[in-house]
């Protein structure tokens, strides 16, 4: 099922063994090279990803900040402008009250003249 890999190996001595081993050992710090490079090369950008991701994080933050502001600024001009509201509707039924009043006040007026006009033709239409 499994190769025995050993079975492979070159049976005619050390040197070829030492020189297989000496090539992968050559592979290998090749490889390792090339990992150090390209992670020297991308570690600047992930600084950067971090630097951006920490200034994404407190604008957040300061936008969360800013909209909780937001909302207990305009609940507490709700509360105001509704007090507001209530103040001008208490003072438009006292006006129209007042107004009725006047209404009533000069239809009463009204009348009085119209029964003196009418008096005063009877009393000059018997003389």
């Amino acid at each position: 099922m499994s190769e025995d890999f050993t079975q492979k190996l070159p049976k005619n001595g050390n040197d070829e063994i030492l020189t297989a081993i000496t090539k992968i050992d050559d592979r290998l710090q090749s490889l390792e090279k090339k990992v150090d490079e390209r992670l020297h090369d991308t570690r600047p950008i992930w600084h950067k990803v971090v630097a951006d991701i920490a200034e994404l994080q407190s604008g957040q933050k300061r936008l969360e900040d800013g909209q909780r502001h937001l909302e207990e600024t305009i609940h507490k001009d709700i509360g105001e402008l509704s007090s507001v509201v209530r103040t001008v509707n208490r003072d438009q039924i006292v006006t129209n009250d007042a107004v009725r009043r006047m209404q009533v006040d000069f239809f009463t007026v009204n009348e009085w003249l119209n029964k003196l006009i009418a008096d005063r033709n009877q009393q000059n239409s018997q003389t």
